[in-house]
């Protein structure tokens, strides 16, 4: 609103030339063509012509722009998070990274339960019950009471064999 009453303000202020029809003007009209009007109305079809094509071009893009669209429409499966040389990169370091470390706490697992089937070998061997009672306290009320109750068994059963064919 402010705009329209600056602009009325600078019309009315700064004047409009040829806005009187009283005002002479000169018209060159030979053979019947008014030399000025015609070459106004020329740049005007010229100017026109030039927005129609502006015009079609526009319309020829959202025209693709629509079909491109559509086509992501159909053919859209999901987000691609991991789509191209570098979701490919880091897809390979991840599954890389897990077989290592899977691979490393394989072979510590299997020198722990060496370990366990050494040491219950061993307080089997020695046939001390109270330090099989001191080893069945410390693992009491862990994770690992059954496991070293199963190891216990399955060795003093072993050593128990043994004895039985020494004698």
């Amino acid at each position: 609103m402010k705009i329209i009453v600056v602009m009325f303000a600078l019309l009315i202020i700064a004047g409009c030339g040829n806005l009187s029809p009283r005002q002479e003007q000169k018209i060159n009209n030979q053979d019947g063509k008014i030399g000025d009007i015609e070459n106004l109305a020329n740049s005007m079809k010229n100017e026109l012509g030039n927005l129609k094509t502006d015009n079609e071009i526009q319309n020829s893009k959202i025209g693709q722009m629509q079909q491109g669209m559509a086509n992501f429409q159909s053919n859209n499966s999901g987000v691609q998070i991991l789509s191209g040389p570098g979701g490919l990169i880091i897809s390979f370091i991840g599954i890389l990274s897990i077989t290592v470390l899977t691979l490393h706490y394989r072979g510590v697992a299997k020198v722990q339960t060496k370990t366990a089937e050494i040491l219950a070998q061993t307080i089997a061997s020695h046939q001390d019950q109270q330090l099989e009672d001191k080893v069945f306290q410390a693992a009491m009320y862990t994770t690992a009471e059954e496991t070293v109750l199963n190891l216990m068994k399955k060795h003093k059963n072993i050593v128990t064999l043994s004895l039985k064919k020494e004698e």
